[in-house]
């Protein structure tokens, strides 16, 4: 006798164990239009009838939460958001930067990169952008932040120090990432 098991049902328990972390990472994600609340439904909505395998749920519920966040920007504001060249970076006014004050492509880029843990050309394809487009948000992300952009000088970064620079992207919702 097989038992049938309810995917959703199981999708829905995870969404709801971990709405705080996937509404953060819809929040960050999202430039100006839409709710974070709606990125959510979408991504279950996607998940909800596909099997539940329960090593990879998280991880499959935050990249359902980060596909239905990229795919809202492209439809809400079009996909000039991402080939718009980022404005001059200035400093005498606003001092650095939070993760969420950082122009939406460098945050996207650097979010997936950085603190996903997102491979260079995952985060490429993700964002629909060149390799060589995603180190050059990052860069610009990084300098608005703060961060040590040269790789062996990053590298060294404490956790903490790049925690405190970067702000609350950093909270407690990614320590299960990280």
């Amino acid at each position: 006798m097989t038992r049938e098991i309810d995917n959703g049902a199981r999708w829905r328990a995870l969404f709801e164990e971990h709405h705080m972390q996937l509404t953060e990472v819809a929040e960050i994600l999202l430039d100006r239009c839409g709710s974070p609340e709606q990125i959510l439904q979408k991504a279950f909505a996607g998940l909800e009838h596909y099997p539940f395998y329960e090593p990879f749920g998280q991880i499959s519920a935050v990249r359902a939460v980060v596909k239905a966040a990229i795919a809202n920007n492209y439809t809400s504001v079009d996909s000039w958001i991402l080939t718009a060249p980022s404005g001059p970076i200035s400093y005498e006014h606003s001092g650095l930067q939070p993760l969420e004050a950082v122009p939406w492509a460098e945050r996207a880029a650097y979010f997936l990169h950085e603190v996903l843990h997102y491979s260079r050309r995952d985060t490429a394809l993700l964002l629909g952008i060149s390799d060589a487009k995603v180190d050059e948000l990052n860069k610009f992300a990084k300098k608005r932040m703060g961060l040590p952009i040269d790789a062996r000088i990053y590298a060294q970064t404490t956790h903490s120090r790049q925690t405190r620079a970067v702000g609350s992207a950093h909270s407690m919702a990614f320590a299960t990432y990280e």
